[in-house]
């Protein structure tokens, strides 16, 4: 009896263990995706409400929920940090923003949360209005900054499809910034009420209130007009440190898989299609020449004139000897997929371009002697919808 009760026990004890780790789990889950919602409508609050309690501590919780929570959502998204040459496997994409020339984005943000920190630190009643004034310099580069990623990952291309929650902390900070920047101007204009009332007869004090800087709603247009000076210098010390001059724009645009890129990224390897001619489409383009952007399995490819001709070839091989067609798609599958995952850089697809040369020049020898029309049929490879086009086509002069 005692070793039924005591087995009995045993799994009791291992059930509440085991509800207890999963009851944790859940709720370690809805406070991750509960706490943006709630600390972004306390920041909102915290806006409207200068008075607000706990405002400094969502401050606090925004940046150090935030930052954690946007590199789980970027990994979630498949987001690397691969530069746009180089070629990804299956969904992934390739990072937001130019490694080499970001570190002047570090800087701007340092700098924007340096003043940030100093205006939120100082009481305004001891503060002289150019250290206010710079501090808000300082967060303007910051905000854009942010603005400036929320368009690039706005949802319109492929990496940007389900990026809307790598918003919310950019957002939250910009909301921050113009919540505390209104909150210093409502402290400095009661402090020049309250010397007024009380007769305060301190003279630094009270001239610190005349003039232009004096009055607290001019802060944000002159620190505007500061933020320009403040931000080249930044740029000219970024340019003696080795950075590019360009890299202000470098950094978004040179970029691919998002709004502001300009960049045509090798297009991903998937590991149910080997295709080395679409490999070979990411190289450089003055040999690979890319024509346009093309569609495959619901995958957008760069499409060159050696890719178009391989895939008509093997549709006429498909159509004229369907046993052979099968063969040779067999070995293509088995072996083509690991060879185009060791060709990762812009020089080795360059290089398959080339050895492909020959067999393109075959490819095209063989559709200009079976086909009535190559180059209509070469053309329309992978667009959308090209095949049931191309079949229906074969079937009304069958």
């Amino acid at each position: 009896m005692s070793n039924i009760l005591s087995e009995y026990g045993g799994i009791v004890i291992a059930e509440l263990i085991s509800w207890g780790t999963e009851g944790l789990t859940i709720i370690f889950v809805v406070v991750l995706l509960a706490s943006p919602v709630v600390l972004s409508i306390a920041n909102v609050i915290g806006l409207f409400f200068p008075k607000m309690k706990l405002k400094r501590a969502a401050w606090v919780l925004t940046v150090i929920l935030g930052v954690p929570l946007s590199i789980m959502y970027e990994a979630l998204l498949d987001v690397t940090d691969t530069p746009w040459n180089e070629q990804l496997v299956n969904t992934e994409v390739h990072q937001i923003l130019n490694s080499e020339t970001r570190g002047i984005y570090v800087v701007i943000m340092l700098a924007g949360f340096v003043g940030f920190l100093v205006l939120a630190k100082r009481k305004m009643d001891s503060t002289p209005p150019l250290v206010s004034v710079l501090s808000i310099a300082s967060m303007y580069p910051a905000a854009v900054t942010c603005v400036i990623w929320c368009i690039q990952i706005m949802p319109g291309r492929i990496g940007a499809d389900l990026a809307f929650p790598l918003m919310v902390l950019p957002i939250n900070l910009i909301v921050m910034m113009c919540s505390l920047i209104r909150e210093k101007i409502k402290e400095w204009n009661e402090a020049r009420d309250s010397m007024l009332a009380n007769g305060d007869k301190d003279e630094k004090k009270l001239a610190w209130h005349e003039g232009i800087l004096g009055k607290a709603q001019n802060w944000p247009l002159i620190a505007l007009i500061a933020a320009v000076p403040l931000l080249g210098l930044v740029l000219g010390i970024s340019i003696l440190l080795g950075q590019r001059p360009d890299a202000l724009i470098a950094t978004w645009t040179e970029t691919a898989d998002w709004n502001l890129s300009q960049m045509i990224p090798p297009p991903n390897v998937y590991e149910d299609e080997h295709y080395l001619c679409t490999v070979a489409a990411g190289g450089h383009k003055k040999f690979v020449k890319p024509l346009r952007m093309g569609e495959r399995h619901g995958h957008r490819v760069v499409v060159n004139r050696q890719l178009e001709v391989a895939n008509a070839f093997e549709l006429v091989l498909e159509w004229k000897t369907p046993r052979l067609h099968h063969v040779v798609r067999s070995f293509y599958d088995k072996y083509g997929f690991p060879i185009a995952r060791c060709i990762r850089t812009r020089t080795a697809c360059d290089i398959v371009y080339f050895i492909m040369k020959p067999l393109e020049w075959f490819f095209v020898i063989v559709l200009y002697t079976t086909l009535a029309h190559p180059e209509n049929v070469i053309a329309v490879q992978y667009l959308p919808g090209y095949r049931e086009v191309l079949d229906k086509c074969r079937n009304r002069k069958a």
